[in-house]
């Protein structure tokens, strides 16, 4: 018995044909894209609502402390180091296309 590969455009599924926004499908598939993360997005902060409320109920935080949080220097540090690699992992494509 021998395996044969499939390509993926063979595949057929049910239903319509997946709608097309743009004539070039990359920009569907960017679309597709901003679509799943802000899905999650929306998804982690719920979760993290959540975890605040439920902390916040067992008086484990009170109520507002992560709204009310400063971070001290080394804290602040770490956190901009972080959200510059943050930054330079999720917009890596597009830096390398333009340059």
């Amino acid at each position: 018995m021998t395996a044969t590969a499939v390509k993926t455009t063979d595949i057929k599924t049910a239903g319509p044909a997946r709608p097309a926004f743009f004539a070039d499908a990359s920009n569907d598939m960017l679309l597709d894209l901003v679509f799943a993360l802000s899905n999650e997005l929306a998804a982690t902060r719920s979760r993290l609502d959540a975890m605040e409320r439920i902390l916040a109920e067992r008086k484990v935080l009170e109520a507002g402390a992560i709204d009310q949080w400063i971070p001290g220097p080394e804290a602040a540090t770490a956190r901009a180091v972080d959200a510059q690699a943050y930054v330079r992992r999720v917009f890596n494509t597009l830096a390398a296309d333009a340059g």
